[in-house]
Formats: C-alpha cells, sequence, structure tokens
C-alpha cells in the first residue's frame, strides 16, 4: 500500500501593526496538503506543491533517511500572495507531513528547519503552533512565546484582487529609523501583546499603529490607508495591513461584516476590488489529518 499524509495547515496573520517580523497569530481558514508516495518523482502543480516538496526534502536530510519519490497536493481557498502566510502554510504542511514518515518528532522540534526554510517566524510558528505568537530571532534561532488567542476576538478581511509579493514591498521599507520612530514602534508592539492578553480592546487602535513597513508599502497599495481607515470608523478595534498585504485585517468584536464592507467599499473608490471574510483567532497550528502506510 502506498503511503500518504494529509496535515490541515492554517492561514496566519503577522505583524499586526507595529510587530515586524515580531508577531503573528493563526486564524481559522486553513486547507490541507497531502504527501504521497508514487513509483517516480511528480512535477510539482503549483508554488505550494513545490515548497511542500522542498521541505519534506529537507526533513528527510535532517534525519539521514533516503527520500522515497513523493507528490504533494494543495486543497484550499487561502489565497497566494496576499499576505495570509502561504509559504509558511506550505513549509509546514511539507515538514510536518514528511516527519509522519520519518521520526513523528513532536512539532516544537520541527520548528528550526521549519523556521530556516520560510525566515519568518511571525509566520511559521504560529502556522505550526496556532495561537497568538510573539516571536524573537536569536543568534541560536528563533525564541517565541506563544499564547492563547482570545474567542472573543476576531478579524475581518478585506483580501484585494491583487498580490504583493513580500521580497518586492520589503524592498521598500526605510533602512533605517530616529530613535524616535524606533521607540514609537516597540511601544506599539507591547502594547498590542497587552491589549490583546488583558482583553483591554479599547487600546488596539493606537496599538496597531506602525511607521516602519505600512507607509512604505502603502505606496505599492494607494487604497490601504484609506480603507484601514475607514474600518476604524465602521468600529473595528484597530487595522493593519496583514504581513506583506495586501489583505488588510481589522480587530473585532461586532460589526465584523460592516467593518469588512467598509474597507471593499473605500478600496473600490480607489479602483481596487476584492473580497471579504471574517474569521476567528484560532488555536490550531498545523494538524496531521489522516496517514496511510506511515510510519
Amino acid at each position: 500500500m502506498a503511503r500518504s499524509v494529509t496535515v490541515r495547515v492554517p492561514a496566519t496573520s503577522a505583524n499586526l501593526g507595529p510587530g515586524f517580523d515580531a508577531l503573528g497569530v493563526a486564524l481559522d481558514w486553513a486547507g490541507e496538503i497531502t504527501l504521497s508516495e508514487v513509483p517516480s518523482p511528480v512535477e510539482p502543480a503549483g508554488s505550494m506543491e513545490r515548497l511542500a516538496l522542498m521541505a519534506a526534502t529537507a526533513l528527510f536530510a535532517q534525519a539521514g533517511e533516503p527520500m522515497p519519490p513523493l507528490a504533494a497536493e494543495y486543497r484550499g481557498d487561502m489565497p497566494i500572495g496576499r499576505g495570509l502566510g502561504m509559504s509558511a502554510a506550505a513549509f509546514a504542511g511539507g515538514v510536518v507531513a514528511a516527519n509522519e514518515f520519518v521520526t513523528r518528532a513532536a512539532i516544537e522540534d520541527l520548528i528550526p528547519l521549519a523556521f530556516k526554510l520560510e525566515g519568518h517566524g511571525d509566520n511559521i510558528i504560529p502556522t505550526l503552533l496556532g495561537g497568538f505568537c510573539v516571536v524573537a530571532d536569536d543568534d541560536d534561532g528563533p525564541v517565541w512565546c506563544r499564547i492563547e488567542p482570545p474567542a472573543d476576538l476576531r478579524l475581518a478581511l478585506f483580501v484585494p484582487d491583487f498580490d504583493m509579493p513580500t521580497h518586492e514591498s520589503r524592498e521598500r521599507l526605510p533602512k533605517s529609523l530616529t530613535r524616535g520612530q524606533a521607540v514609537h514602534n516597540i511601544a506599539r508592539a507591547a502594547l498590542v501583546v497587552a491589549a490583546i492578553t488583558q482583553h483591554r480592546y479599547n487600546l488596539l487602535g493606537t496599538a496597531t499603529q506602525d511607521i516602519l513597513h505600512q507607509p512604505a508599502r502603502a505606496t505599492l497599495f494607494p487604497a490601504m490607508l484609506p480603507a484601514l481607515e475607514a474600518a476604524r470608523k465602521a468600529g473595528a478595534h484597530g487595522a493593519y495591513l496583514s504581513g506583506g498585504g495586501s489583505t488588510l485585517a481589522a480587530f473585532v468584536t461586532d460589526r465584523a461584516e460592516s467593518v469588512a464592507g467598509a474597507m471593499r467599499e473605500a478600496a473600490a473608490a480607489h479602483g481596487i476590488s476584492g473580497v471579504t471574510r471574517v474569521v476567528s483567532l484560532s488555536p490550531r497550528g498545523t494538524e496531521v489529518v489522516t496517514t496511510v502506510g506511515a510510519r
């Protein structure tokens, strides 16, 4: 019997405004990645499959075991290139699925390899562990703290009909900051953590303010700042650009559809179309769904 493993992988939202490369949360929006043993190598059907196989190859190499010919398949409706952590989902799916063929190590033990592959701890760690994560890249690798996400806080999303590849938007970021600018973002990133953990959502309007990456990325997405302001006026506690974009995210406890609609209308006024979705913050990370014949 040919072996196969299917895993569930969540989308993630990173930065949360000022927490550049440091804050991320798993979302209740997920897809599935399957690795299946096949008679001979199969060309990946798309970027998700290609990254999943790259991750599987790295896991087998780390374990010192030969990798059999594997095919990867991604199933889901999470959009690629929209700032929702799809590369992290692919790498996490590939590593966790391949782990079932090899050592069945604990998820936490897979983080160093997954982080090395993906490069962004604020996406890959909540993708693997679920929840709200604070991440620091130390000399010896990522250091993180996972926090159980509040059940009453959700995100209203506006997903534009265009992508913003992370590497391109990062090229727009400033090379240096003044001390005042650094303090601005440090204080607000800390306030995001305090507001969420203490359920003081009235602080999120200030907490999600950013001057490090969002103004620069707004040059690629002129509708961004007006749409975020529309979200706040419609009742969002705070709003921000998810990851490197182009998805806009707004923290809500009520009026979620109105907030999402306000972002969509503001973007449309600037010639940008897209879709809306309301999601919960999810405690679930990457999970094995089914295994056939694996160890």
